[in-house]
């Protein structure tokens, strides 16, 4: 087929897979410290917890080893984390590329969100493995589950980077604000303890956060003694996704998004 048959389909399909390869190459950068960093930062964000809090809390939930319960309140977090900032940032760092008109600023987003996600399946790869080798029980007895808790973190992280995109294109000031909410969001996440040591009104509380349901959804499709929250449901993040995603699509296609690169 030449170039003059192709589909519109395939053109991006196209355009997607060379920006997906340009994201991998300016992640793990051009030399072996690169790809060591990239495993090494997550893996911190791991190790110095489970040093401070594992001896001082040894069993968060009974029958549960914290390296365990850690990990797996982690993977949904950082991987919501990163691909919300990074497709936030996507028309500011691919500003140049978006001056073609073949590049569009949904391939940025696809192709962002398809880089990190193949990076963070690597980095917990290699911390699972890890863990499994010090003689931890980390396969998931509902993998299924799971696997569908991290698609949701995905979409949610995906819609509200979007949304976060076209208001700081309003406004710079928004971008930073988003960034420093992402610190609080992280202790309020149940990343560290579990939330149920907490009073019921506080629960109820911090449940309008769907993060939180994220996190406790994930550890019980991971963990076989775990016992989420009463109000962990996964229709609340699948709502808080949809809506954030329309309403991303919308301002795309409202062309919020084209003032970045004005």
């Amino acid at each position: 087929m030449n170039v003059g048959t192709r589909t519109s389909f395939q053109v991006q399909r196209d355009v997607v897979y060379a920006l997906l390869l340009r994201e991998i190459a300016s992640r793990f950068g051009k030399s072996r410290v690169g790809f060591f960093w990239v495993l090494v930062e997550p893996i911190a964000h791991l190790v110095f917890p489970i040093a401070v809090f594992g001896f001082a809390l040894g069993r968060a939930v009974p029958g549960v080893d914290y390296p365990v319960f850690l990990v797996y309140g982690f993977i949904p977090f950082l991987l919501f984390k990163t691909i919300c900032l990074q497709t936030m940032d996507g028309p500011k760092t691919n500003r140049g590329l978006l001056s073609y008109r073949q590049v569009l600023l949904m391939d940025v987003f696809v192709a962002k969100a398809l880089a990190h996600c193949a990076v963070s399946a690597v980095v917990f790869a290699v911390v699972l493995v890890g863990l499994a080798m010090l003689g931890f029980d980390v396969l998931p007895p509902r993998p299924i589950e799971l696997a569908g808790v991290l698609v949701l973190s995905v979409a949610l992280a995906f819609g509200l980077g979007m949304l976060f995109a076209a208001l700081g294109s309003l406004s710079a000031d928004l971008k930073s604000i988003a960034r420093l909410v992402f610190v609080p969001l992280y202790f309020i996440s149940g990343i560290l303890f579990p939330v149920s040591r907490f009073s019921p009104e506080w629960v109820s509380w911090l449940a309008l956060n769907p993060v939180l349901h994220l996190v406790e959804l994930s550890r019980f499709a991971a963990i076989e003694n775990y016992t989420p929250i009463e109000q962990a449901n996964a229709g609340y993040p699948v709502a808080i996704a949809l809506g954030c995603i329309f309403s991303g699509l919308a301002l795309y296609r409202l062309r919020w998004l084209s003032r970045v690169t004005a």
